[in-house]
């Protein structure tokens, strides 16, 4: 079952026009976990071989190390999914990379792998696909 109620709002693009200066302008996270006010896991999703823009990296590396414990991290996950009309199925990506403890790590696996390891890793019962 999936947790989209309306695919076609999904599909709405924000368009940032008029809420810019210069090159400055407001960004998205894809998604976020967080548990208990205890661990953090924000999840940037992109195509293979896209990177992530250096604004929008600087941010997520910030909210991760500015995070009030030391479980922060932020997971890079790449997709396929050449079709714009159908939804990207997260379970599905791939991991390609993280970012935690102030340095970029090449990871590869898939995200239910490395959020299953990162619950063991953490002791996040909640954490459990």
């Amino acid at each position: 079952m999936s947790l989209i109620r309306n695919s076609n709002q999904v599909k709405q693009a924000i368009d940032f026009t008029g809420v810019q200066n210069g090159k400055i302008h407001p960004s998205d996270i894809d998604a976020v976990l967080e548990f208990d006010n205890e661990a953090l896991i924000l999840i940037e999703v992109k195509r293979e071989k896209n990177d992530i823009p250096i604004g929008q990296r600087l941010l997520l590396e910030r909210i991760c190390d500015s995070w009030r414990t030391d479980k922060s991290i932020v997971l890079k996950v790449v997709h396929s999914y050449k079709n714009d009309s159908s939804d990207i199925p997260l379970d599905m990506c791939m991991v390609e990379s993280c970012y935690y403890n102030k340095k970029w790590i090449d990871k590869k696996s898939t995200l239910i792998d490395a959020l299953n390891n990162i619950g063991i890793k953490w002791n996040i019962k909640k954490l459990k696909f």
